[in-house]
């Protein structure tokens, strides 16, 4: 039986980045580039048409370009995973991204395999968040304690953080760790507070800089 490829979407940023992509891509058995937009404003309307299953978002990160990952997950749900690309490293822009919609946030400085895994962590339904990402993000979310030191995860807090990254659901977490639902929530709740955490993506940066969670 044959599988159908995943389709694939191409839009913001340069020609040449594209172009880049689109040759990776094309080395690539299980993908097939379906269309490309040169104008990030322009994907909404074309993913809304072409239904593809992953968007490679090549984008600034001010808000009204953030308001696009918004706008196509809107449009189709949990039927298009969004693998957003930027070449910013600027702790505050970061931060802004990292509580956009998006499945993964790669750096455009990442090598082709990176890249494959990221689109592949994020096709299987796992938050991605690239190394290079995290380490520049972590230091605003760190909360020091009476000493000085940076505050510990505890255990419990470090499985956690670690299933988040992994995509797991509270649900699915409150199976595979015989608690309950509530339990769950309530781990992932004290564990934001105390690492200044907003969603499973600042959850994911911070497991990935800290070592709680390799991706890959």
């Amino acid at each position: 039986m044959n599988c159908r490829p995943t389709t694939v979407l191409l839009a913001g940023g340069d020609a040449l980045m594209r172009d880049g992509l689109r040759m990776l891509l094309s080395g690539q058995a299980g993908f097939e580039v379906v269309a490309e937009a040169g104008d990030a404003v322009a994907v909404v309307p074309l993913a809304g048409r072409l239904q593809p299953q992953l968007v490679l978002l090549d984008l600034s990160l001010d808000a009204q370009d953030l308001d696009i990952v918004s706008a196509i997950k809107a449009g189709l749900g949990g039927a298009v995973k969004v693998l957003l690309l930027t070449g910013e490293l600027q702790p505050g822009a970061l931060r802004r991204a990292l509580l956009a919609d998006a499945d993964g946030y790669a750096h455009k400085s990442e090598d082709g395999a990176e890249l494959l895994r990221a689109m592949q962590m994020v096709l299987a339904g796992r938050q991605y968040v690239s190394r290079s990402i995290a380490a520049v993000f972590l230091p605003r979310s760190l909360r020091m304690d009476t000493a000085g030191d940076t505050l510990a995860a505890t255990p419990r807090e470090r499985e956690i953080m670690s299933l988040v990254a992994r995509g797991l659901s509270n649900r699915e977490i409150a199976k595979l760790l015989a608690i309950s639902v509530l339990t769950v929530r309530t781990h992932r709740q004290n564990l934001m507070d105390k690492f200044s955490l907003r969603n499973a993506a600042e959850i994911t940066a911070y497991a990935v800089q800290r070592g709680y969670y390799r991706p890959g």
